[in-house]
């Protein structure tokens, strides 16, 4: 229920032949069967995905008009919710010029991860360039659950019955959202986040590699690193006052992680941790950066990340009913106090940063070259500033979401955190 659509956007060069995108997307239901799911509540209020009756897809096209025009589109994307009952779970959108477009792919968050969006982009974009090949089937997606995961995560007895009792109480009001309230609910999550702006650069390719060289020189990760700029920005352009700043939420890659092979499946397969990140202007960047490194380092090693199986503990629509409680439409007490001990009421982080990594998919694909890749995009109203990394052809690229209203001008972060990794360079 919670309103979160995440995005990957690519440039392409070279002609794109625009009807040929919704066809290739029901092709490739085949391989990634979440591409045609919707979603069935039952009597309990617990969510199912049926692909039965599910539509087909429709691709929204407009004229490209200029190099920006897509950020529009993606803030559009953003606060466009989902038909949870038809389905699909995910749209595509075309800025299509005859010399280069810009392919939009959108996702509800609670089906697919930004790994997976560039999945789909590359057998997409495959698919167009070699309708002949055929559609190479996967095995449906696996299901991250207590069956799946090495280590479930641990409850001790008194918070199973004290949430026991909790569940019982919430069963008994009987209570259930469906997709009329949850489009209401979206409604007025976007009234109250109507400021949200989209920034997107791009790193070359040489001077990705210097990055890429310095950091291995360092003794740290490019995502290290990149940790450290936009800390050492935030510090700059924003100061310290904001105690939740100290606070980030470090996006994880589950895939590997799980005891059944996931491979290139279409799916939600991504986790967080929390982490207090430091950063010290009297210290150089890499010694900032060692630390940042030492700290994720060690917070990885202390975290269960299949944590988010916890949830399981809690009534499925006691948990539906935080977001409809934060924005005040449900009035009941027990969301309430939730949502605080969740801390979903507030913004709880300065930063979440998700970088996908170096992408090896291809950039050529008959006549279209893929030029850039921007993603995974999600704006999240507990995180102040939301940044989506990927390498693809070697080049790092960059998109920043925020709420204008709350950070300022976003363009100040952007430099000032470039401006830092390129000193440090």
């Amino acid at each position: 229920m919670v309103p979160l659509n995440v995005v990957m956007v690519s440039r392409v060069s070279g002609h794109l032949d625009s009807s040929k995108i919704t066809g290739a997307l029901e092709l490739l239901r085949r391989r990634h069967p979440l591409l045609a799911v919707r979603v069935e509540i039952d009597d309990e209020g617990t969510g199912w995905y049926s692909s039965e009756g599910v539509p087909e897809f429709t691709t929204h096209v407009e004229q490209r008009r200029s190099e920006d025009q897509w950020i529009a589109r993606v803030k559009e994307e953003f606060c466009t919710s989902f038909p949870l009952e038809t389905g699909p779970l995910v749209r595509c959108a075309l800025i299509h010029s005859p010399e280069a477009s810009e392919i939009v792919l959108c996702g509800h968050h609670a089906i697919c991860d930004g790994m997976s969006l560039g999945y789909l982009l590359r057998d997409l974009l495959r698919f167009i360039a070699e309708s002949e090949q055929g559609i190479q089937e996967l095995v449906d997606p696996p299901v991250i659950d207590s069956t799946t995961v090495p280590t479930p995560p641990s409850t001790n007895p008194l918070r199973r019955f004290i949430m026991r009792r909790i569940n019982k109480k919430w069963a008994a009001k009987n209570i259930r959202f469906g997709e009329a309230e949850m489009r209401q609910m979206h409604a007025e999550f976007w009234k109250k986040n109507e400021h949200v702006q989209v920034l997107a650069w791009i790193m070359d390719s040489e001077a990705t590699s210097t990055l890429v060289e310095r950091c291995h020189a360092e003794n740290v990760t490019v995502n290290t690193a990149l940790w450290t700029a936009f800390l050492a920005a935030q510090c700059d352009v924003q100061g310290r006052g904001r105690r939740y700043r100290r606070r980030s939420a470090l996006a994880l890659d589950t895939r590997d992680n799980l005891t059944v092979p996931v491979g290139e499946a279409f799916g939600f397969y991504a986790s967080s941790l929390t982490v207090n990140l430091p950063y010290n202007p009297s210290s150089s960047f890499w010694d900032n950066a060692r630390r940042v490194h030492s700290k994720i380092a060690r917070g990885i090693s202390k975290t269960n990340i299949f944590r988010m199986l916890s949830a399981e503990l809690v009534h499925p629509t006691l948990l539906d009913s935080l977001y409809y409680s934060k924005y005040g439409l449900v009035t009941e007490t027990m969301p309430k106090r939730l949502l605080r001990k969740m801390r979903w009421h507030e913004i709880t982080y300065g930063y979440a940063l998700t970088n996908v990594g170096r992408f090896d998919i291809p950039t050529t694909y008959g006549p279209l070259q893929l030029e850039a890749v921007y993603g995974p995009s999600v704006y999240s109203d507990v995180d102040e500033k939301v940044v989506g990394v990927i390498t693809v052809g070697g080049c790092l690229s960059f998109i920043l979401t925020f709420n204008e209203r709350i950070v300022g001008d976003g363009a100040k972060l952007r430099e000032a955190a470039m401006g830092h990794l390129e000193k440090a360079v």
